[in-house]
C-alpha cells in the first residue's frame, strides 16, 4: 500500500497538470480580437457655375434670344442676364393688364426691346418669363444678328440666301417677312418687297409696340 500512494499523487499532478494547460489553450483560442476597418465615405459636393451673358453671345432666334435666354425663361432671370450684358435698360415700362401679347414688362436698349410676363403660371395672362424680343424700335442701333448674319438693314436679297423658306409679302402693315423655323416663327418689315429692299425691324415671339 505504501508503493501504491505514490504512483497515485503521481497521476493527480499530472492530470491537474494537463487539465491547466488545456485551460490556458482555450483562454488563449477566446481571447483572440477581431478589427474591423469602418469603411469611409467620400462625397464629392458639384457646383454650378454660371456663364456670364455678353453682349456678343445675344443671337436674335426663333426661340429666344441665344442659349442662355430662351422664352419662357424665368423673367427676373433673364432681365438680370440682359442687364448684364448691356447694363441698365433705358426704357423700363410696364405694360397695361390683359395684353394681348400676354407680357407684363417691356424693356428697352436702343433700338432693341425685350418683353418678359413675371406673373405666374396659372394667372392666365400667357406664358411665364421672356416672351418676345424686337429689333428695329426708334433708338440707337444694336448689333444683333440672326445665327445666319440677318439683321435690321439687310437687304432682301440677303434674307433669301440666308433664309430660302422666308416668305415674301405685302400684309396689313406693308411688305413683310415670314420665316418659318422648326423651333419657332421670325418675321419683321420691309421697305420693299424686291431684292434691293431692306429690313426695317424683326421679332419674335410675343411683342406688343410701339415699334
Amino acid at each position: 500500500m505504501t508503493q501504491i500512494r505514490p504512483r497515485r499523487v503521481a497521476l493527480v499532478v499530472l492530470s491537474a497538470v494537463l487539465l491547466t494547460a488545456v485551460a490556458c489553450s482555450k483562454d488563449k483560442k477566446n481571447s483572440a480580437t477581431t478589427t474591423t476597418a469602418a469603411p469611409t465615405t467620400t462625397t464629392s459636393e458639384s457646383t454650378t457655375t454660371t456663364v456670364p451673358l455678353t453682349k456678343d453671345a445675344i443671337v436674335l432666334a426663333p426661340d429666344g434670344l441665344g442659349a442662355q435666354l430662351p422664352f419662357g425663361q424665368n423673367a427676373a432671370r433673364s432681365i438680370n442676364l440682359l442687364i448684364q450684358a448691356l447694363g441698365p435698360a433705358e426704357k423700363n415700362t410696364p405694360l397695361p393688364v390683359a395684353q394681348a401679347c400676354g407680357a407684363t414688362r417691356r424693356l428697352q436698349w436702343g433700338s432693341f426691346q425685350a418683353l418678359v410676363n413675371e406673373v405666374g403660371a396659372t394667372s392666365g395672362a400667357g406664358k411665364p418669363g421672356l416672351a418676345g424680343w424686337f429689333l428695329g424700335a426708334p433708338g440707337a442701333a444694336q448689333p444683333f444678328k440672326t445665327d445666319k448674319g440677318i439683321s435690321v438693314g439687310s437687304t432682301v436679297a440677303q434674307l433669301k440666301a440666308a433664309y430660302p423658306e422666308a416668305v415674301i409679302a405685302r400684309g396689313e402693315q406693308g411688305p413683310g417677312f415670314n420665316i418659318t423655323l422648326a423651333k419657332g416663327i421670325i418675321l419683321g418689315q420691309l421697305t420693299l418687297l424686291t431684292d434691293a429692299g431692306k429690313i426695317s425691324n424683326i421679332q419674335a415671339g410675343s411683342y406688343c409696340g410701339p415699334g
